[in-house]
């Protein structure tokens, strides 16, 4: 599977939006997942911005090799699943490639209960903010990636069960393999659709807490993590968010709308990062917003007094 995600300059969210993703893919072994990110802005080469790359290197996310690149038609067409950052990315997608909108969504359709920003809201972008805003739009990111990857569907039950033999033989430490007994146990749990994750996180859980207790025993089957499994999945089931597809998109505002409200966001932005004396970052979010404005030109920007908050 191949999931892109995409913002405006591909210097903010969407790279960190990757890289979150990337972790929770290692964490499982998901050698069947590739992720990506690009942006709609033609930026190519630019580094993560400073606030977003501190805040990368403080969650141990590697993003020191990364540069802004624009979405293209290939990008496009080949990822299987396409999350982005605020309306006018839909629109963007629809504009580029129509057959791609069936499998596009709002990253924020994944925000729970305690995130910033609701369900359908775009999530904000921080360039030429406060380090206080950077954490907030981090936060949202963070908690809606964490969601998003918990709904994916699972593995290959090849892959599942490597997974579960490699982790399970990290935290045994010994090179063993899984008995016949554990195998099958394994291929019951994929049968059933228990999640990769809701496996690797009973498995560390419980020996985290014998290492912890100072138990010295061996621990020779996988049924031992059982009944931690069987708890951990029934909640998972209580409490799970609706998956991608249950519900359909809101309504999308008019076109000229999403449009004019994306030349607002993004002059905002650059007004910002000129007064913080990144030119560079503000030159392209004002040509930016200047080419939007020229393609839709029946919408006009309003005076500064009246931009987005």
């Amino acid at each position: 599977m191949k999931i892109l995600f995409l913002c405006t300059g591909n210097m903010h969210r969407s790279p960190l939006a990757a890289a979150m993703l990337r972790a929770e893919i290692a964490r499982d072994v998901r050698t069947d997942i590739e992720c990506s990110s690009a942006g709609t802005l033609d930026a190519e080469d630019l580094p993560l911005v400073a606030e977003a790359a501190r805040l990368a290197a403080e969650a141990d996310l590697d993003l020191s090799a990364h540069r802004s690149r624009q979405a293209t038609a290939g990008m496009i067409a080949q990822a299987d699943q396409i999350l982005v950052m605020e309306r006018y990315h839909l629109e963007w997608i629809a504009s580029e490639d129509p057959a791609a909108a069936a499998k596009c969504r709002l990253l924020s359709e994944y925000a729970g209960p305690e995130s910033a920003i609701a369900p359908g809201d775009d999530v904000p972008d921080a360039i030429g903010e406060e380090i206080a805003s950077f954490r907030r739009t981090f936060a949202i990111l963070s908690d809606c990636v964490h969601r998003y990857y918990r709904e994916l569907p699972a593995p290959p039950e090849d892959l599942y069960t490597q997974a579960i033999e490699e982790r399970f033989r990290l935290r045994r430490r010994t090179p063993l393999t899984l008995s016949p007994a554990d195998y099958e146990l394994a291929g019951r749990w994929w049968q059933r659709g228990v999640p990769l994750w809701v496996v690797i996180e009973s498995i560390d859980d419980l020996f985290r807490k014998k290492e912890g207790s100072g138990d010295p025993g061996r621990v020779r089957r996988l049924s031992w993590c059982g009944r931690a499994v069987e708890a951990r999945f029934a909640e998972y089931q209580r409490t799970r968010v609706a998956s991608a597809g249950a519900e359909a998109l809101p309504d999308s505002p008019a076109g000229n709308d999403l449009f004019a409200a994306a030349a607002r966001r993004l002059r905002r932005a650059a007004e910002h990062a000129r007064a913080r004396g990144c030119l560079q970052s503000a030159e392209v979010l004002a040509k930016a917003a200047d080419g939007i404005l020229a393609e839709n030109a029946s919408t006009p920007l309003p005076p500064p007094a009246a931009r987005l908050v």
